[in-house]
């Protein structure tokens, strides 16, 4: 019989919903860790690098239990844009994204901490592409307004109001969401996390 439930590292409530959604049961609890940009690394580098200090930080205080913990990035010319601190650092990262493409990138981390050590289950990101289409500045300001881009990297959410700029997607939508979905449950799967409908 495998672990019942897991801890999710992570305050994002769109990770918490998609997981619910799932039907899995787990507990939360938010990592008390700054995310950062790591120099030297790339943007799949630190999104792992952020990912992996969460799971650390709660494993730190958690033994014997499955830890998920996760960082989404998104990058344009291989620029991290992060969440915008104000409304210009909002303007100028849309204006950045409007009509083109750039990558989402999503690490994970599915570890369980033992008496001693942590075992990594699995470590992995995952890349989407998303092309914005062209709009006016005036579309983005009506945007801005509405407070949503303030807690999103990249300054939108593609499951939300933001949605609405967005051309193509190439890849998984649950990535640029903040969970590939598909491959953290078997990530899951192989911690010993059974399957919802299992």
């Amino acid at each position: 019989m495998g672990v019942c439930g897991f801890i999710l590292g992570s305050g994002s409530p769109r990770r918490k919903e998609m997981l619910k959604k799932q039907g899995y049961v787990f507990k939360i609890i938010v990592p008390r860790i700054t995310e950062s940009t790591m120099p030297g690394l790339n943007a799949a580098g630190t999104a792992l690098k952020n990912s992996n200090s969460k799971a650390k930080a709660i494993a730190a205080a958690n033994r014997n239990i499955v830890i998920l913990s996760a960082d989404t990035v998104v990058c344009k010319d291989n620029v991290l844009l992060g969440k915008p601190a104000d409304k210009h650092e909002a303007m100028d990262m849309l204006m950045k994204l409007n009509n083109s493409k750039h990558t989402v990138i999503t690490a994970y981390s599915i570890v369980i901490a033992g008496e001693n050590d942590i075992a990594i289950i699995e470590e992995k990101t995952v890349e989407s592409a998303v092309v914005f289409g062209n709009f006016e500045r005036s579309a983005y300001s009506a945007y801005i307004k509405t407070g949503e881009p303030f807690d999103k990297a990249g300054a939108y959410a593609i499951q939300e109001t933001g949605g609405r700029f967005i051309r193509e997607v190439h890849g998984s939508y649950s990535n640029i969401v903040g969970l590939p979905l598909m491959e953290v449950m078997q990530g899951l799967k192989k911690a010993g996390v059974a399957y919802p409908w299992e």
